[in-house]
């Protein structure tokens, strides 16, 4: 096996690799878009939905036309205006269909989704398979895509034209996509034009889909239009950063998919390219998953161990300060403390080597004592403990029998920041609902 085996065949794969490319970033950018205002099946009910317009636009075409018998359907053809018009229409008239339903019924919007573009679907099945018999057409290619069989620049063409439309259109009118995306309200306070913004689009979403039904087909461009932009959310909070992202692992995902196919044939296992491209955006997704730095699964447990560990720390601290009082007063046994707290002994065990490292706690022959940084820690621990059951009392109006477990488990989250607002609302009470010292 050669090298050159284990690479692209340039002659061979710049035209397939190329598509794949332009369709992942399209989509990607597209998808980031409707991911954030939560519609992101819509690209899925609008991919079915476009069907209709397709075999209608075939049929249209098929009339008007006196089309060779061998000209491909795709690409830059006369059919592919037809399509491209067929298309548009229908996917806009299966949204405007879902919106109507939810404004002018008890329909929620999922189920309008669900209801409208399964019928399209399917009336776009029937449409499809009456346009194939007049046309050269590969009715395999608009349900699962073939990315193999591009071979001629004239096919990307559309792709190509439509992602320099995409970007275009993001560059001229970020901040009213921004705006109208998180704030509808405001957007129509600053009077944005929201119904041109969600019609381009609405119509930029059927145009991306339409011309990568060659590449990737109507059921797998659902994955380049969700996958990349979830992917993206789980990297960055920000919406720049989001969309960047989306676009990068929509790219990034066309071309391992398409170098995967090719390793996959080096060894005997022959696949598609366009789910090849899917499946790897499915593990970048999962990578992302748990691997993020912020809301990755791994981030999510040393979080949570972190929390844990920290809240042992406390209660040991906790309980050490009301058995032996203020540093160096009394020494308090493990056993004691973890008695005080329902915890069997070796529980504490690794939080009392902790504190013991931190400087919070010594142990001694006679046993655990705390430290002057010890106390100030538990100190105000206990402060804030106190004040949020006063909170409750006062503010809230909560018994003071049943303030204190909320306030046994609140003392462990609360920040100094928020001890201060707690003071300054107060009064800086001294003593607490029960009548003991605040520290």
């Amino acid at each position: 096996m050669t090298a050159a085996e284990l690479w692209f065949d340039w002659d061979i794969d710049t035209w397939p690799l190329l598509m794949a490319l332009l369709v992942g970033m399209s989509c990607g950018l597209l998808g980031a878009v409707f991911l954030v205002r939560h519609t992101a099946l819509l690209g899925d009910a609008v991919s079915h939905s476009v069907l209709p317009g397709i075999a209608g636009g075939l049929l249209l075409a098929g009339i008007v036309l006196d089309r060779n018998e061998e000209e491909h359907v795709f690409g830059t053809s006369a059919t592919m205006l037809f399509i491209l018009a067929g298309a548009l229409v229908a996917g806009l008239a299966s949204t405007m269909l879902i919106e109507a339903l939810h404004r002018h019924s008890r329909i929620k919007p999922d189920t309008a989704l669900g209801a409208v573009f399964p019928a399209f679907f399917a009336i776009g099945v029937i449409l499809i398979r009456l346009a194939a018999r007049d046309a050269h057409f590969d009715q395999d290619c608009v349900f699962y895509g073939s990315l193999e069989v591009i071979g001629e620049f004239s096919q990307v063409m559309p792709t190509l034209l439509c992602s320099i439309l995409v970007i275009l259109f993001f560059l001229g009118f970020y901040k009213e996509i921004l705006i109208t995306s998180f704030d509808r309200q405001l957007s129509g306070t600053l009077g944005l034009p929201v119904g041109l913004v969600n019609l381009l689009l609405t119509s930029l979403l059927v145009l991306a889909i339409v011309v990568a039904f060659e590449a990737v087909g109507a059921i797998l461009v659902i994955a380049l239009l969700i996958i990349p932009a979830a992917t993206a959310q789980l990297l960055s909070y920000r919406f720049n950063r989001v969309l960047i992202l989306s676009a990068l692992f929509g790219l990034s995902a066309a071309f391992l998919g398409s170098w995967m196919t090719i390793l996959l044939e080096a060894v005997n296992f022959e696949t598609a390219r366009a789910p090849t491209v899917a499946v790897v955006a499915g593990l970048q997704f999962l990578l992302a998953l748990v691997f993020s730095p912020e809301q990755g699964l791994l981030a999510q447990a040393l979080r949570k161990r972190a929390l844990e560990s920290r809240i042992l720390e406390e209660n040991l601290l906790g309980s050490v300060y009301r058995l032996g009082g203020t540093p160096r007063a009394e020494a308090v046994t493990l056993e004691e403390a973890a008695a005080r707290l329902g915890y069997p002994p070796e529980k504490l065990a690794a939080a009392l080597r902790r504190c013991r490292i931190r400087g919070e706690l010594t142990v001694e022959s006679e046993g655990i004592l705390l430290t002057e940084e010890g106390s100030e820690k538990v100190g105000g621990i206990i402060r804030g403990h106190r004040l949020w059951e006063s909170y409750m009392i006062h503010e809230m109006g909560a018994a003071s029998d049943h303030v204190h477990d909320a306030a046994d488990h609140i003392e462990h989250h609360l920040q100094p920041a928020l001890v201060k607002e707690l003071e300054k609302l107060l009064g800086n009470p001294d003593l607490d609902p029960h009548g003991s010292e605040i520290p």
